[in-house]
């Protein structure tokens, strides 16, 4: 994959985020320089050769991610905002899906779906 600006511009974004981002957001934050199909067809090549990596929520968008290590989310489906969480118990799960069930396990995405404390504060009233 040759390296453009738009390239760089797009993996630049996910050096500093540490959640899944969907390609509205990454056009927003760079300001529309890059129109939205180069975003895609940029973000789908990076999918593809392992740089990030994608997941659809509830409200069928895709979201993109860094491709490498594991993780773990909680997304509002009100305002859509993810929190990353560190609590891990990948051993102990790997560890079954080892034992139980005969598969190597390579990596995993843990996610959750909720409404956050701001939406449920704001449903209230």
């Amino acid at each position: 994959m040759r390296s453009t600006k738009a390239r760089r511009d797009i993996l630049d974004i996910f050096h500093n985020e540490d959640v899944p981002l969907s390609a509205d957001y990454i056009y927003e934050l760079l300001n529309g320089e890059y129109d939205k199909s180069t975003i895609y067809r940029n973000l789908k090549n990076f999918e593809k050769n392992g740089k990030l990596r994608s997941i659809v929520f509830s409200d069928k968008i895709t979201y993109f991610y860094k491709g490498t290590g594991h993780f773990h989310f909680i997304y509002c489906v009100k305002c859509k905002k993810f929190e990353r969480f560190n609590l891990c118990y990948s051993e102990t799960i790997s560890k079954y899906i080892t034992d139980s069930l005969g598969y190597k396990v390579l990596g995993h995405t843990l996610y959750f779906e909720g409404i956050c404390k701001n939406c449920q504060e704001e449903m209230k009233k």
